[in-house]
């Protein structure tokens, strides 16, 4: 069930996810009845063609899809990164991610844990199932939403995902070419300098995934449209030796098919952050484009 073009290699990672249709399509506004999501507006009614939208997606915060709108880490210019692409004429959606927030399994919530990725990680797996897979197909809903609602511009709709919101933002791109700019904030890495390197959140695996490639295989299926990495030299979390190491399939897919201006690599001299004032740098070259 992948969006837009696809081929076999994409059809082969949506099997990996155990990738399944949403039963039920659900509005924009049930979503955010749901709270599930949060949708940031510009003032004013929407321009011809809907607004430069910007869906930002936390990695493993209990803020859920408030991270990006209150966590100390990525305010630019004294405001939350979110508020000001709002302020500058974005939409801004924010979804949690399944098993943050709303999403939490009660029982879970009740023991007082920020998240339940082990718990739901666990029972999808013994139905061929991934976590990860489910969070691609909440993404795409989401996407679909968006698209029905008729507020947003998806033709240029930049994804941006930090650590394993990162993860989420990723494996979905590669799936659903309506993402035309993914920026991946701290969120790119190998299997061997991460995944098997260290322990990690249980939602980050995919059964299979080393038969298919690597996470880097995994980006270069975002090829030909915008890939943007920002990735800190001193990361512990996703090793930034492994990020230059996952790039270079990104590189090799995007030099086949001619475009290897539209993948870039910025290295950032901090550590496992979300680099706002870097997303709002990205973001307003986007904003320039889309208004011009």
């Amino acid at each position: 069930m992948p969006r837009g073009a696809s081929n076999e290699r994409v059809e082969a990672l949506v099997r990996l996810l155990g990738l399944e249709p949403s039963e039920k399509p659900r509005s924009l506004s049930e979503l955010v009845a749901d709270r599930e999501v949060h949708v940031l507006l510009p003032e004013g009614t929407a321009p011809a063609g809907g607004y430069p939208t910007a869906v930002l997606i936390h990695g493993h915060s209990p803020l859920g899809y408030d991270y990006f709108r209150s966590a100390n880490e990525v305010y630019v210019k004294g405001a939350p990164v979110a508020e000001l692409l709002r302020d500058a004429g974005f939409a801004v959606v924010l979804p949690s991610l399944r098993g943050f927030g709303a999403t939490m399994d009660p029982v879970d919530r009740a023991l007082g844990l920020e998240h339940s990725c082990e718990r739901f990680a666990r029972q999808r797996l013994l139905v061929g199932r991934t976590l990860l897979g489910d969070r691609v197909r909440d993404l795409m809903e989401l996407l679909d939403a968006m698209e029905m609602d008729g507020r947003f511009d998806i033709e240029s709709l930049v994804t941006a995902g930090f650590s394993g919101g990162g993860t989420a933002a990723l494996f979905h791109a590669a799936c659903d070419s309506r993402v035309r700019h993914l920026i991946l904030l701290s969120a790119l890495c190998t299997a061997r300098h991460s995944l098997l390197a260290t322990r990690h959140c249980l939602c980050n695996y995919v059964p299979g995934l080393l038969n298919f490639g690597d996470w880097g295989d995994v980006a270069a299926l975002v090829a030909p449209r915008r890939l943007t990495i920002v990735h800190g030299e001193r990361d512990g979390v996703f090793p930034f030796e492994g990020a230059r190491a996952a790039f270079a399939a990104v590189e090799a897919a995007y030099e086949a098919v001619g475009m290897t201006k539209r993948a870039m690599f910025l290295a950032q001299p901090g550590g496992h952050e979300p680099y706002p004032e870097v997303l709002w740098q990205l973001m307003g070259v986007g904003l320039k484009r889309a208004t011009t």
